[in-house]
């Protein structure tokens, strides 16, 4: 039977599909004994009244951890993110099958696991014969009582029961919702003209180029912006952080040192070797060292000043002294040069080794970030500020599980933590590749809207922009008025000094030049008529702000017969993209109505 199965789903699930798959990898010796169940609780979470416990938690950490290759590593905090991830999708996925009723019959997992392996397994070399899977050595391997003697061999069965076992009820969901996601013609019509059905329109642009002082925005303005808008500007509960920040950052001794090694690559290619290989095994430039170096043809202006000055004053075939700029220290040998209409451009290879702060500078640097923290939390953090005249930077408020943005995406932790704690208070030492942080607690705020002040200049922006995007609008209602009397669109644009535009007939599903994909400006070139003018477009957001002017000089309808010769395979094609939609729908669903209660920062400081 398989009772265990049934009860450890969600472990068994994790475990073998980390182990099998390679998605998550941490032997790097991280600690996962976490802060211990005497310090707040043994549950590392809770979703809809089902406990995660530290325990399991924590084995579930160690597990995979012994089960992942050394060379595959990966960081503590994405392991944990991904651990818990998995475990909410599969405790939120296994409540609701039990409240539908789904069921599968042991039978039907021992059949589909005889029978119907899942691809990962098929993809198994173990199971192949001349890179295809081989039925017969995966019949051998499951019919073969003695291969569960082994421990991961049990764990592949269980793996592949388990994922059987989740596909079946997948399917049976997928039955559930496809009832829901029935595609009419008219749909599967209206599906095929957005991709068939074309327009070709000419246009005109008058963007918002006027400068800012010649846009008057009023308090009355921004005010009146903020109470139509009110409603988009509701917050949850919120925190509000600063932080220290210490760079990890080269040393001049640091700098030195790179010199002397640069130097002695640049001694051992005089004195033979090949500049090439060098360069493919000691190259800090992944992208140029797996060419051995080879950047390519390049004219003056490609390269910084340091590396362009040294790389046009070489003969081909030379190889220059150690050139330092902001990258680190180069050498370059310039294969060839070429005298073009454009002006000269070299073939150069190259050797880079990065500023690197050495393991001194490192630690001397932590050992900084420490003695702040220390008197950050004993004196204050202000006053630490200006005493050691390091500068702080502030951040908006922020939601639970949200990232403290110019820090690392791994700090939701972090936030989290602080939604425990009062102003002023301040965390331990953050570190990752980059540099240091100290992060302190400026302010938490409750749930509700953002005041105007908080806003202000932010609704400035927004005002502004319309306005500019009025003016912009002013100037094509004259141009509209202009070709009402007679004149082309092309003229009266360029009487009025604003852009013309033809561009190629294009679908509602392309993406056009200057235009964008599936705006307010494309949708309005759908709904003209031939020959007629739209009226004037106002665009205050985004890379092509001001106001358009449309006229329909084509529409390509769709090819009645075509779409009836593709109607099966285009309702087919809408049905599984609705289907996949309603599962991602009604799964999204879950997780914003599941009751969840994540305290990893409580355990794990990642």
């Amino acid at each position: 039977m398989m009772t265990l199965l049934r009860q450890k789903t969600v472990l068994v699930l994790w475990f073998v599909i980390f182990a099998f798959i390679g998605l998550i990898v941490v032997e790097w010796g991280a600690d996962y004994s976490g802060a211990g169940p005497n310090d707040a609780g043994d549950a590392v979470g809770v979703v809809n009244g089902e406990t995660i416990s530290l325990r399991e938690f924590q084995d579930a950490l160690r597990r995979v951890a012994r089960q992942m290759p050394q060379e595959q590593r990966t960081d503590q905090a994405l392991l944990v993110q991904q651990v818990w991830d998995y475990y909410v999708r599969e405790i939120i996925l296994s409540q609701e099958y039990e409240r539908l009723g789904f069921e599968v019959t042991d039978g039907e997992i021992a059949f589909y696991t005889r029978n119907k392996p899942p691809q990962a397994v098929r993809e198994f070399e173990t199971f192949q014969t001349d890179g295809a899977f081989d039925m017969d050595k995966y019949a051998q391997f499951i019919g073969n009582p003695a291969n569960l003697s082994d421990p991961n061999n049990q764990a592949l069965v269980l793996w592949i029961e388990s994922t059987i076992e989740r596909q079946l009820f997948d399917y049976r969901l997928q039955r559930v919702l496809r009832g829901t996601a029935q595609v009419s013609p008219n749909e599967a019509h209206q599906y095929f003209a957005e991709v068939n059905e074309k327009v070709h329109v000419e246009y005109a642009f008058a963007p918002s180029d006027v400068a800012d002082d010649e846009i008057e925005v009023s308090e009355e303005d921004v005010a009146a912006y903020y109470e139509e808008n009110v409603a988009n500007y509701e917050h949850p509960d919120q925190v509000k952080l600063e932080y220290a920040y210490f760079p990890k950052v080269a040393s001049a001794e640091d700098s030195l040192k790179i010199k002397e090694e640069i130097e002695q690559i640049r001694q051992e290619i005089e004195a033979g070797a090949d500049f090439a290989e060098l360069a493919a095994v000691v190259s800090d430039d992944e992208g140029s060292a797996a060419r051995g170096g080879d950047l390519g043809f390049f004219g003056r202006g490609q390269m910084v000043g340091p590396f362009e000055e040294a790389a046009f004053t070489l003969a081909p075939g030379e190889l220059s002294g150690p050139v330092q700029t902001r990258y680190g220290w180069h050498l370059i040998k310039v294969e060839e040069r070429l005298e073009e209409s454009g002006g000269e451009r070299v073939h150069a290879r190259h050797i880079l080794l990065r500023h690197q702060p050495s393991r001194t500078t490192e630690d001397s640097l932590r050992s900084r970030a420490e003695v702040f923290q220390e008197q950050a939390a004993a004196e204050g953090f202000a006053a630490t500020l200006a005493a050691s005249g390091t500068e702080a930077t502030t951040t908006n408020f922020l939601r639970k599980s949200q990232a403290v943005p110019g820090i690392s995406a791994n700090t939701t932790w972090l936030v989290n933590w602080f939604f425990e704690q009062e102003p002023g208070a301040v965390s331990q030492v953050i570190e990752d590749d980059l540099g240091l942080w100290v992060v302190q607690l400026v302010a938490k705020r409750p749930e509700g809207t953002v005041p105007l002040d908080e806003l202000r200049d932010q609704l400035e922006l927004l005002v502004r922009a319309q306005k500019k995007a009025a003016r912009a609008a002013a100037q094509l209602e004259a141009v509209r008025r202009e070709v009402g009397a007679g004149v082309t669109l092309a003229q009266a644009a360029q009487n009025a000094g604003v852009e013309f535009h033809s561009p190629e007939a294009f679908s509602r599903s392309e993406s056009v030049e200057g235009l964008g994909r599936a705006n307010a400006v494309i949708g309005a070139a759908f709904r003209l008529e031939k020959g007629r003018l739209s009226e004037v477009i106002e665009v205050a957001e985004g890379s092509k702000r001001g106001a358009y002017l449309l006229k329909l000089l084509e529409k390509t309808p769709v090819d009645e017969e075509q779409f009836a010769a593709q109607r099966e395979q285009v309702i087919a094609q809408l049905q599984a993209q609705r289907e996949q939609e309603a599962v991602q729908n009604w799964f999204a669903h879950l997780y914003d109505t599941a009751e969840i209660e994540d305290n990893r920062h409580r355990f794990f400081t990642f």
